[in-house]
């Protein structure tokens, strides 16, 4: 350490005054990284802004609680109150969080060195892995979704030929009555002959009046972007 934080109340003071601010610097590189390889389905400003909050707060924390063992248990029954119930929704936003109490805890006790490397390295991975698609499947799945009139007809043929005609292939994988409406919502997996061939399908499906609702859905297992035409 760079000074022993129980020492005096001067030192606690100065302590607040650097390590809170390179608390915070590390928190907004880290906030930038996640920002950057977040997947857009995924990604949460509120998470954003708790990885910079958590950084300071945390490195705060590890001042006043130095190490006087009555102040760490105390810290931790006052904790214990807390209920958090924002849902995370990918497992590595948990990542990142966890990356923002370390740079907390670094700056906190002294470690600035230690915390600046390790963040940095960690952020630099990150940045790598997300670049190079580690681990991501090249496949790419497209989902197209539409509805049709439930009036005791065959529904198959006021979609079929223009299936037909713009994919290469097309599986029906899900249907939905919607009852109130009096319509038959269908979803299918479509695996369309070129990229323009959705733009196609998806005018000739929508200049017929009974298909409604047209909607393409093309996604990977790390992202999703969602066209309506």
């Amino acid at each position: 350490m760079l000074f022993d934080i129980g020492d005096t109340a001067s030192a606690s003071w100065t302590n607040v005054i650097i390590a809170v601010p390179v608390s915070l610097a590390l928190g907004l590189l880290i906030a930038w990284v996640y920002k950057r390889v977040a997947p857009s389905a995924s990604y949460s400003v509120s998470i954003l802004h708790s990885i910079v909050y958590l950084a300071m707060i945390v490195s705060l924390i590890m001042i006043v609680v130095a190490n006087e063992i009555a102040r760490a248990f105390t810290l931790v029954g006052a904790l214990a109150v807390i209920r958090f119930r924002t849902p995370v929704k990918d497992a590595r936003d948990t990542a990142f969080i966890f990356l923002g109490l370390a740079a907390g805890m670094g700056a906190g006790v002294g470690l600035y060195l230690v915390a600046i490397l390790g963040i940095s390295l960690i952020g630099v991975a990150a940045l790598l892995m997300h670049a190079s698609r580690f681990g991501i499947q090249g496949t790419r799945e497209t989902l197209l979704k539409f509805n049709v009139p439930l009036n005791g007809q065959d529904p198959v043929g006021y979609y079929r030929g223009a299936l037909e005609k713009h994919l290469q292939s097309h599986r029906l994988v899900n249907v939905r009555s919607l009852t109130e409406a009096a319509r038959l919502e269908l979803t299918f997996l479509i695996q369309p002959s070129s990229e323009g061939s959705l733009v196609s399908l998806s005018r000739e499906l929508s200049s017929n009046p009974n298909v409604r609702s047209v909607s393409i859905m093309s996604f990977t297992a790390d992202e999703m972007s969602s066209n309506v035409y």
